[in-house]
């Protein structure tokens, strides 16, 4: 099996863009969580340039969500099981969700409908994980938020990779459109860590999902659902034409578009918070990318300063990257 990391010939060492994703991910989200809801139209007028404080949700500043809560749970679990373990990762979902663990302070301030479901019908039956519903109305963006560890994680092989995404996506979101957008994104973090241009990985993710679609026999509907980020080049669309709402298709869309349409992690995360709507979503996913594209020290260092939980994070990703390094 090829591992994401087999190439140690990098402008930037492996752990610094692992670092770099995870905080830039983290940042992300904590830039969104102010202005979540709020529409495109009014941030032009107030346009986010900073981190601020307060808000939507009422949190101080450097708060971050849900979707990192899940995202350090999801690494918690691999650096305690040394790898995968589903129901493991399930119970750390369950905890946060019930008891605040894995949060910035102790409270669950924002979680979406289809993953509380999950996580309520796992609290009936701790014996199967798999608790997403398949329903076509069910593909917010509940199981791509999380999935940037898991794609850090996995050593590259299509059939198994597969494999753990639908697992891990099905934890909460089980239906087809969620489970690719996963794929997607996974595809797309290796391809960029093997040839360390994104332009190139774009390509180069594209061609792998297209072979993959035809390996596997994909229906039409899933190839028109998919055509702008992967028959098309999403970079050449207008930003009237990207929609930021919580709808995995948008998220996953408008996430590689601020990535391919700006030249810094600073730049490429303050169009995607002022895209509006789900903010904190789309900031943490594009955030993820520009972090693994720039590096930690690509990352600014007043917004990681003001992050809630800087040294619990910090500890957290130096024993996640020991984990990836030993493996």
């Amino acid at each position: 099996m090829l591992s994401l990391f087999h190439n140690k010939n990098t402008i930037i060492e492996d752990s610094e863009r692992i670092k770099g994703s995870l905080f830039g991910f983290f940042t992300g989200d904590a830039l969104g969580v102010p202005v979540e809801f709020v529409g495109r139209e009014e941030l032009k007028r107030n346009k986010v340039t900073r981190m601020l404080e307060y808000g939507t949700h009422n949190q101080p500043i450097g708060t971050w969500s849900d979707d990192s809560s899940m995202v350090i749970a999801t690494i918690d679990s691999l650096i305690n099981n040394n790898g995968i373990n589903y129901n493991d990762i399930m119970d750390n979902f369950f905890r946060w969700y019930k008891e605040g663990e894995y949060t910035p302070n102790g409270i669950v301030f924002d979680i979406g409908n289809a993953t509380s479901s999950a996580l309520q019908k796992y609290q009936n039956d701790k014996s199967n994980y798999i608790c997403g519903s398949n329903n076509v109305y069910s593909n917010g963006n509940g199981s791509l938020m999380r999935i940037l560890p898991i794609a850090l994680y996995l050593h590259y092989n299509d059939d198994s990779m597969l494999d753990v995404i639908k697992n891990i996506s099905g934890m909460t979101h089980a239906h087809v459109y969620s489970i690719f957008s996963c794929v997607i994104y996974t595809v797309l973090v290796n391809e960029y860590l093997n040839c360390q241009n994104i332009k190139k990985a774009y390509l180069n993710m594209q061609q792998t999902i297209k072979n993959m679609f035809e390996k596997y026999d994909i229906k039409e509907d899933l190839k028109h659902i998919f055509n702008r980020v992967i028959y098309n080049d999403i970079s050449k669309l207008t930003e009237k034409e990207i929609k930021s709402s919580g709808f995995v298709i948008d998220s996953l869309e408008a996430c590689i578009w601020c990535v391919l349409k700006t030249k810094s992690y600073e730049a490429a995360v303050l169009k995607a918070v002022n895209l509006g709507d789900d903010t904190d979503t789309i900031g943490a996913l594009t955030g993820g990318l520009a972090g693994l594209i720039y590096g930690y020290k690509g990352v600014p260092e007043k917004w990681i300063n003001v992050l809630k939980r800087k040294e619990y994070l910090s500890n957290l990703v130096e024993k996640f990257c020991k984990l990836i390094n030993k493996n």
